[in-house]
Protein backbone atom coordinates (compact mmCIF):
# COMPACT_ATOMS: atom_id res chain seq x y z
CA UNK A 1 0.00 0.00 0.00
CA UNK A 2 1.19 3.63 -0.73
CA UNK A 3 1.89 6.38 1.88
CA UNK A 4 -0.96 8.36 -0.13
CA UNK A 5 -3.34 5.11 0.25
CA UNK A 6 -2.94 4.58 3.81
CA UNK A 7 -3.71 8.35 4.58
CA UNK A 8 -6.91 7.89 3.01
CA UNK A 9 -7.29 4.42 4.43
CA UNK A 10 -6.92 6.22 8.26
CA UNK A 11 -9.31 9.47 7.14
CA UNK A 12 -11.97 8.06 8.90
CA UNK A 13 -10.42 7.16 11.74
CA UNK A 14 -8.89 10.46 12.06
CA UNK A 15 -11.67 12.45 11.64
CA UNK A 16 -13.88 10.49 14.29
CA UNK A 17 -10.79 11.02 16.91
CA UNK A 18 -11.39 15.28 15.65
CA UNK A 19 -14.95 14.65 16.43
CA UNK A 20 -14.06 13.14 20.02
CA UNK A 21 -12.45 16.71 21.26
CA UNK A 22 -13.87 19.06 23.48
CA UNK A 23 -16.55 20.83 21.26
CA UNK A 24 -16.98 24.03 23.90
CA UNK A 25 -15.15 27.27 22.69
CA UNK A 26 -11.93 28.35 23.89
CA UNK A 27 -11.21 31.87 25.46
CA UNK A 28 -10.27 33.35 21.85
CA UNK A 29 -13.38 32.24 19.89
CA UNK A 30 -14.42 35.53 18.45
CA UNK A 31 -18.20 34.43 18.78
CA UNK A 32 -17.95 33.02 22.12
CA UNK A 33 -16.18 36.37 23.10
CA UNK A 34 -18.55 38.52 21.56
CA UNK A 35 -21.61 36.88 23.07
CA UNK A 36 -20.48 37.23 26.42
CA UNK A 37 -19.58 40.84 26.25
CA UNK A 38 -23.31 41.99 24.06
CA UNK A 39 -25.45 39.50 26.48
CA UNK A 40 -23.55 41.60 29.61
CA UNK A 41 -23.93 45.12 27.68
CA UNK A 42 -27.58 44.55 27.41
CA UNK A 43 -28.67 43.48 30.75
CA UNK A 44 -26.51 46.72 32.35
CA UNK A 45 -28.45 48.68 29.71
CA UNK A 46 -31.82 47.56 30.42
CA UNK A 47 -31.64 47.57 34.63
CA UNK A 48 -34.75 48.77 36.38
CA UNK A 49 -34.44 51.52 37.88
CA UNK A 50 -32.43 53.19 35.29
CA UNK A 51 -28.60 53.53 36.11
CA UNK A 52 -27.11 56.94 35.44
CA UNK A 53 -23.08 55.62 35.76
CA UNK A 54 -23.31 52.42 33.97
CA UNK A 55 -19.96 51.77 32.43
CA UNK A 56 -19.72 49.60 29.11
CA UNK A 57 -17.77 46.69 29.23
CA UNK A 58 -15.18 45.24 26.76
CA UNK A 59 -13.15 41.48 26.80
CA UNK A 60 -10.10 41.06 28.55
CA UNK A 61 -7.80 38.05 28.01
CA UNK A 62 -5.90 38.24 31.38
CA UNK A 63 -9.82 37.76 33.02
CA UNK A 64 -10.33 34.76 30.49
CA UNK A 65 -6.88 32.99 31.58
CA UNK A 66 -8.14 33.64 35.01
CA UNK A 67 -11.57 32.15 34.76
CA UNK A 68 -10.19 29.31 31.91
CA UNK A 69 -7.57 28.43 34.73
CA UNK A 70 -10.22 28.25 38.00
CA UNK A 71 -12.86 26.10 35.40
CA UNK A 72 -10.29 23.39 34.55
CA UNK A 73 -10.40 22.79 38.21
CA UNK A 74 -13.89 21.75 37.64
CA UNK A 75 -15.02 22.67 41.48
CA UNK A 76 -18.34 24.37 41.97
CA UNK A 77 -16.68 26.74 44.23
CA UNK A 78 -15.21 30.46 43.98
CA UNK A 79 -11.77 31.13 43.15
CA UNK A 80 -9.58 30.94 46.86
CA UNK A 81 -7.10 33.88 44.73
CA UNK A 82 -9.61 36.68 43.69
CA UNK A 83 -8.48 38.67 46.77
CA UNK A 84 -5.03 38.30 46.65
CA UNK A 85 -2.74 41.01 44.55
CA UNK A 86 -1.99 40.23 41.16
CA UNK A 87 -2.75 36.26 41.37
CA UNK A 88 -6.42 36.85 38.85
CA UNK A 89 -5.02 39.50 37.33
CA UNK A 90 -1.52 41.78 36.70
CA UNK A 91 -2.64 45.08 36.45
CA UNK A 92 -6.09 45.22 38.34
CA UNK A 93 -6.35 43.89 42.07
CA UNK A 94 -10.10 43.63 42.26
CA UNK A 95 -11.51 40.86 40.42
CA UNK A 96 -15.33 39.22 41.03
CA UNK A 97 -16.33 36.16 39.76
CA UNK A 98 -19.28 34.51 38.89
CA UNK A 99 -19.96 30.47 38.23
CA UNK A 100 -22.57 28.78 36.39
CA UNK A 101 -22.42 24.59 35.82
CA UNK A 102 -24.77 22.71 34.07
CA UNK A 103 -25.12 19.83 31.29
CA UNK A 104 -22.93 20.01 28.35
CA UNK A 105 -25.97 19.93 26.19
CA UNK A 106 -27.62 22.57 27.90
CA UNK A 107 -24.70 24.88 28.01
CA UNK A 108 -25.59 28.38 26.37
CA UNK A 109 -23.49 31.93 27.00
CA UNK A 110 -27.13 34.09 26.85
CA UNK A 111 -28.84 31.49 29.09
CA UNK A 112 -25.96 31.26 31.58
CA UNK A 113 -25.66 35.15 31.91
CA UNK A 114 -29.34 35.65 31.64
CA UNK A 115 -29.90 33.14 34.84
CA UNK A 116 -27.45 35.29 36.93
CA UNK A 117 -29.25 38.99 35.86
CA UNK A 118 -32.69 36.74 36.77
CA UNK A 119 -31.69 37.23 40.26
CA UNK A 120 -32.67 40.30 40.06
CA UNK A 121 -36.22 39.31 41.22
CA UNK A 122 -34.69 38.63 45.05
CA UNK A 123 -33.11 41.67 45.12
CA UNK A 124 -35.01 45.06 45.88
CA UNK A 125 -33.27 47.99 45.23
CA UNK A 126 -34.37 50.83 47.13
CA UNK A 127 -33.36 49.33 50.59
CA UNK A 128 -30.21 47.16 48.89
CA UNK A 129 -31.61 43.84 50.41
CA UNK A 130 -31.64 40.45 49.06
CA UNK A 131 -34.30 38.06 49.80
CA UNK A 132 -32.07 35.14 48.57
CA UNK A 133 -28.76 34.85 46.48
CA UNK A 134 -28.55 37.78 44.12
CA UNK A 135 -24.98 38.50 43.98
CA UNK A 136 -24.73 36.82 40.99
CA UNK A 137 -27.04 39.94 39.59
CA UNK A 138 -25.48 42.55 41.52
CA UNK A 139 -22.14 41.43 39.77
CA UNK A 140 -23.21 41.40 36.11
CA UNK A 141 -24.85 44.84 36.52
CA UNK A 142 -21.65 46.57 39.03
CA UNK A 143 -21.33 49.84 37.44
CA UNK A 144 -17.85 50.38 38.24
CA UNK A 145 -16.91 46.68 36.24
CA UNK A 146 -15.46 47.59 32.76
CA UNK A 147 -13.66 44.66 31.73
CA UNK A 148 -14.52 40.69 31.43
CA UNK A 149 -13.30 37.36 30.81
CA UNK A 150 -15.26 34.25 30.77
CA UNK A 151 -14.49 30.62 29.86
CA UNK A 152 -15.81 27.09 29.76
CA UNK A 153 -14.42 24.40 30.24
CA UNK A 154 -15.73 20.64 30.04
CA UNK A 155 -15.62 18.69 33.11
CA UNK A 156 -16.46 14.85 34.08
CA UNK A 157 -17.73 15.80 36.96
CA UNK A 158 -18.76 18.84 38.66
CA UNK A 159 -21.45 19.60 41.38
CA UNK A 160 -22.85 16.39 41.29
CA UNK A 161 -23.16 16.78 37.26
CA UNK A 162 -21.62 14.44 35.07
CA UNK A 163 -19.88 15.58 31.68
CA UNK A 164 -21.14 19.12 32.73
CA UNK A 165 -19.95 22.32 31.47
CA UNK A 166 -18.33 24.67 34.12
CA UNK A 167 -18.61 28.27 32.62
CA UNK A 168 -17.01 30.78 34.93
CA UNK A 169 -16.83 35.30 34.18
CA UNK A 170 -14.49 37.64 36.01
CA UNK A 171 -14.99 41.25 36.19
CA UNK A 172 -12.78 44.00 37.12
CA UNK A 173 -12.98 46.14 38.87
CA UNK A 174 -14.69 43.66 40.76
CA UNK A 175 -18.14 44.24 42.46
CA UNK A 176 -20.44 43.58 45.42
CA UNK A 177 -19.37 46.01 47.83
CA UNK A 178 -21.80 47.35 50.64
CA UNK A 179 -23.58 49.79 48.61
CA UNK A 180 -26.23 49.78 46.13
CA UNK A 181 -24.29 48.34 42.10
CA UNK A 182 -25.05 51.53 40.46
CA UNK A 183 -26.13 55.03 41.06
CA UNK A 184 -30.46 55.26 40.00
CA UNK A 185 -30.89 58.29 37.51
CA UNK A 186 -31.11 59.31 33.66
CA UNK A 187 -28.99 57.07 31.49
CA UNK A 188 -25.26 58.23 31.25
CA UNK A 189 -26.51 61.18 33.24
CA UNK A 190 -23.35 60.51 35.78
CA UNK A 191 -20.78 59.77 33.08
CA UNK A 192 -17.31 60.19 34.07
CA UNK A 193 -15.43 63.32 32.16
CA UNK A 194 -14.65 62.25 28.94
CA UNK A 195 -17.21 59.62 28.45
CA UNK A 196 -19.73 59.20 25.62
CA UNK A 197 -23.14 57.38 25.77
CA UNK A 198 -23.78 54.23 23.94
CA UNK A 199 -27.09 52.37 24.21
CA UNK A 200 -27.12 53.71 27.88
CA UNK A 201 -23.71 52.83 28.64
CA UNK A 202 -20.83 55.17 29.53
CA UNK A 203 -17.86 54.54 27.08
CA UNK A 204 -14.66 55.79 27.32
CA UNK A 205 -11.48 54.85 24.57
CA UNK A 206 -9.07 54.25 27.64
CA UNK A 207 -11.24 51.66 29.23
CA UNK A 208 -12.27 50.29 25.95
CA UNK A 209 -8.93 49.18 25.12
CA UNK A 210 -8.32 45.38 24.60
CA UNK A 211 -5.21 44.47 25.94
CA UNK A 212 -4.36 40.76 25.37
CA UNK A 213 -0.61 40.55 28.37
CA UNK A 214 0.47 37.52 26.17
CA UNK A 215 3.36 36.88 28.64
CA UNK A 216 0.78 36.73 31.52
CA UNK A 217 -0.75 33.76 33.30
CA UNK A 218 -2.15 33.04 36.37
CA UNK A 219 0.53 32.16 38.59
CA UNK A 220 -1.19 28.98 40.27
CA UNK A 221 -2.09 27.58 37.05
CA UNK A 222 -0.27 24.61 37.17
CA UNK A 223 -0.99 23.17 33.98
CA UNK A 224 0.29 22.63 30.52
CA UNK A 225 -1.73 24.97 28.05
CA UNK A 226 -2.33 23.40 24.89
CA UNK A 227 -4.77 25.62 22.12
CA UNK A 228 -5.76 24.48 19.49
CA UNK A 229 -2.67 24.90 17.53
CA UNK A 230 -1.21 22.40 19.95
CA UNK A 231 -4.18 19.86 19.50
CA UNK A 232 -3.45 19.78 16.30
CA UNK A 233 -0.11 19.22 16.42
CA UNK A 234 -0.21 16.44 19.36
CA UNK A 235 -2.61 14.79 16.39
CA UNK A 236 -0.80 15.42 13.68
CA UNK A 237 3.39 14.60 14.72
CA UNK A 238 2.84 10.72 15.35
CA UNK A 239 0.76 10.39 12.25
CA UNK A 240 3.67 11.95 10.23
CA UNK A 241 6.41 9.92 12.34
CA UNK A 242 4.09 6.60 11.26
CA UNK A 243 3.87 8.18 7.38
CA UNK A 244 7.87 8.82 7.80
CA UNK A 245 7.89 5.31 9.19
CA UNK A 246 5.75 3.81 6.60
CA UNK A 247 8.11 5.74 3.37
CA UNK A 248 10.77 4.36 4.75
CA UNK A 249 9.53 0.63 4.79
CA UNK A 250 8.55 0.67 0.83
CA UNK A 251 11.46 2.73 -0.06
CA UNK A 252 13.81 -0.08 1.38
CA UNK A 253 11.69 -2.61 0.04
CA UNK A 254 11.04 -1.50 -3.70
CA UNK A 255 15.36 -0.09 -4.48
CA UNK A 256 17.24 -3.09 -2.22
CA UNK A 257 19.05 -3.41 -5.58
CA UNK A 258 19.75 0.49 -5.80
CA UNK A 259 23.71 1.15 -5.91
CA UNK A 260 25.76 4.11 -5.26
CA UNK A 261 28.15 4.83 -8.59
CA UNK A 262 30.60 7.47 -8.75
Amino acid sequence: MRPWALVLVLWPVLRAAAGQLPALPSITNKTFIEGCVRVHNDLRAKVQPAASNMRYMTWDAALARTARAWANKCIFEHNVYLNKKHQCHPNFTSVGENIWVGSRQAFNVADAIKLWYDEVRFYTFAVQKCTKVCGHYTQVVWDYSYKIGCAVTLCKEVAGIRNAANFVCNYSPGGNFPRQPYMEGKSCSNCAKGDTCENKLCRNPERDKIIYYPRWHPPWEFRIVCDEACITLVVLRPLLMFLAFVAVYFIKKHFTNMHMCT
